[in-house]
């Protein structure tokens, strides 16, 4: 029973880094991040909103 513990707890990090690579898991590290700090946190709608405005003034290549 030990190697499927071992390849669940793979699987799980395998996904938590895709979803951190995606920024797929950036609503929730916001959340994280800003808790307590005595002030509104933005809804999920707008932060994205916010997360791809920011994310398309960045320069690219093509």
């Amino acid at each position: 029973m030990r190697p499927w513990r071992s390849f669940a707890a793979g699987l799980r990090l395998a996904w938590a880094l895709l979803r951190d690579w995606s920024g797929d898991d950036a609503y929730e590290r916001y959340c994280r991040a800003h808790a307590g700090h005595g002030h509104d946190l933005l809804s999920r709608r707008a932060f994205y909103r916010r997360y791809f405005e920011e994310r398309g003034k960045r320069p690219r290549c093509c």
